[in-house]
């Protein structure tokens, strides 16, 4: 059963200013239906709402972006987030991975550009799949090891070697979600992403 939580309850649970989380809120979800239909009413976020608001919000409050920018990314983000399962899946099932999935501990965001063009924001997303992380010897200094996938969202005609003096943000999106996750009691399960996720 899918639960739902007012601005209150979530600005308390995720331990976000109950005005900061409105305006969020204002500025990364769709007008509510409801909301113009009954005076007094009290809109009702289901878990994916408060996570977009959520994740919208350390786009801004951590890393620094604008509104227009962190919703830009946002709308970037939509497919790849769904896919790999960072919303909540009501059946309560974990999705067995394949190809990728199978392999990969968790995910991490490097998100380069910014330039308005054409009334949006041109951004690279690299997606890292982190495989493994480990320390071993190197000619006497300890180094580490990190096998990873890499992949693109919003790549354009430029390629990242051609945008090196861009400032690069980076996302720890799996650690996001498992944070939203305990901070709102929900059960991992409901989230592929997460639920078959082992440390490094």
């Amino acid at each position: 059963m899918i639960k739902f939580f007012t601005s209150r309850a979530l600005s308390q649970r995720l331990e976000i200013n109950l005005a900061k989380w409105k305006r969020w809120s204002r500025e990364f979800l769709p007008p509510d239906p409801l909301g113009g239909m009954q005076s007094g009413y009290a809109r009702q976020y289901n878990p994916d709402q408060a996570f977009t608001v959520y994740l919208g919000g350390l786009l801004v409050a951590d890393l620094k972006f604008t509104i227009p920018e962190a919703k830009q990314i946002l709308q970037d983000l939509q497919g790849w987030l769904a896919e790999k399962g960072f919303y909540f899946n009501a059946r309560g099932k974990i999705v067995p991975g394949t190809g990728e999935d199978e392999i990969v501990k968790k995910y991490i965001l490097l998100i380069e550009g910014g330039k308005p063009k054409n009334d949006r924001f041109d951004f690279i997303c690299t997606v890292r799949g982190i495989i493994s992380k480990e320390s071993e010897d190197y000619n006497g200094f300890e180094i580490m090891k990190e096998l990873y996938t890499q992949t693109l969202i919003g790549l354009r005609a430029e390629t990242p070697s051609t945008m090196g003096m861009n400032i690069v943000k980076i996302l720890k999106i799996t650690d996001v979600l498992n944070d939203f996750v305990i901070l709102m009691d929900l059960d991992r399960m409901h989230y592929p992403a997460i639920s078959l996720q082992t440390s490094l």
